[in-house]
């Protein structure tokens, strides 16, 4: 996979969001290659069903820049379905067959193939998302058929977590599901900013995804710096994954915004370098990904 962004949308459209739309396949490409230029080989975009999702954009995203391009499929947490979505209103099992056709959908690739004869574009993650501190029905629904469709896939399953709340408890649910937490990418742990916790979640195996640099609003890149200083001397760095998650137009510079695509890793990546070492930088940036969105050995069926 090479350098990594390991949360990122390149689409992205949400009810909780109006006016943020991230809906034009051109400002998407223009920011891609920002990427490109910054290093990145690789983008996994976390975009779920009915928030834009766009498999035949990704496709061409990755086309037009050369960058490999995973693409999700799954729900998101609850907030960001209007309350008349037919989405709140389909079973376990018709939403698990939806997310491992998604998964199938070319040969059972897990990338986004950049040959001109390849028309459908496979997803490689499966999103879910939890609300504060809880789980709601939807979500209830949406984890099941997620645990679902990764025991039929071992594509890994993604977890928006609010505020960094319920890292672990995802993990057990998913786990009492039977999806192990190897399999599982919990996104937005730097809003809690607590190592001591976090390191307690990476014990289970699963994988912990910071996605805040650059966002100063929330915190400043030196408390996310000071975090991964911090879980990397529990022993926990091998199992840290960052990404940029700019999920709002007003966050690209293709639209006017800022800070792009590009900033995790043309300020942020040096900075941490400076101050941690390339070796870790390699090892969240590269090597991580490469193992935390493989494939899971599934066991043999009878």
């Amino acid at each position: 996979m090479g350098v990594t962004d390991s949360h990122e949308h390149l689409f992205f459209v949400s009810p909780l969001q109006p006016g943020d739309d991230v809906d034009d396949l051109d400002r998407s490409v223009a920011e891609a290659r920002t990427l490109v230029d910054a290093g990145v080989a690789t983008v996994v975009d976390w975009t779920p069903i009915g928030l834009g999702r766009s498999p035949e954009g990704l496709l061409r995203v990755a086309e037009a820049t050369g960058l490999n391009v995973v693409g999700a499929t799954g729900l998101h947490r609850d907030a960001h379905y209007a309350a008349d979505d037919p989405l709140r209103f389909e079973s376990v099992e018709v939403l698990a067959r939806r997310f491992i056709s998604d998964v199938t959908a070319s040969s059972g690739a897990s990338s986004i193939a950049r040959s001109s004869a390849v028309v459908t574009a496979p997803s490689g993650v499966i999103k879910v998302g939890a609300s504060y501190h809880r789980l709601q029905p939807l979500e209830r629904t949406a984890f099941a058929a997620a645990a679902l469709a990764h025991l039929q896939t071992g594509v890994p399953i993604c977890a928006h977590t609010e505020h960094g709340t319920m890292g672990l408890g995802i993990v057990e649910h998913l786990s009492a599901l039977g999806v192990p937490p190897t399999s599982v990418v919990l996104a937005h742990l730097d809003r809690n900013p607590d190592a001591g916790e976090h390191a307690e979640t990476a014990a289970t195996g699963a994988w912990l995804q910071l996605d805040g640099p650059g966002r100063a609003k929330y915190w400043p890149d030196s408390t996310i710096l000071g975090l991964i200083s911090d879980l990397a001397d529990r022993g926990v760095g091998h199992q840290l994954l960052l990404g940029g998650d700019t999920a709002r137009s007003s966050m690209m510079r293709a639209y006017g915004g800022g800070p792009g695509l590009d900033y995790l890793f043309t300020r942020f990546k040096p900075r941490l370098e400076r101050s941690l070492g390339k070796e870790l930088s390699q090892r969240i940036f590269v090597h991580n990904p490469a193992r935390a969105f493989a494939l899971a050995t599934l066991p043999e069926r009878d």
